[in-house]
């Protein structure tokens, strides 16, 4: 976690990490949350076989591989939160 305070773009830093994170060997899909004020901004990356829209649309954003969402009102520790019960619930489902 880094403060977004004081930086350009935090949104964009936050989409290039997501990017980023996919360089890493084994890594199929990665999330950034970035907060701006009082809302938290996903990054969700993929490569083709994990698809982030789905994911992302139960928060609220969407497309195939490059996918966001927002959450207004909500603490880094309840998106955080809101994100890991999502992937847990789709797992237990059987949809990734």
């Amino acid at each position: 976690e880094r403060p977004s305070e004081g930086l350009e773009s935090p949104t964009v830093i936050g989409a290039q990490a997501a990017n980023e994170l996919l360089n890493i060997i084994g890594i199929k899909a990665s999330f950034v949350m970035t907060q701006v004020k009082d809302t938290i901004f996903f990054s969700a990356r993929s490569i083709d076989e994990v698809n982030v829209q789905v994911m992302m649309e139960k928060l609220g954003g969407g497309h195939r591989t490059i996918a966001g969402a927002q959450l207004k009102d909500a603490t880094m520790e309840e998106a955080r939160e809101k994100l890991k019960a999502m992937l847990r619930q789709m797992i237990e489902k059987g949809e990734i």
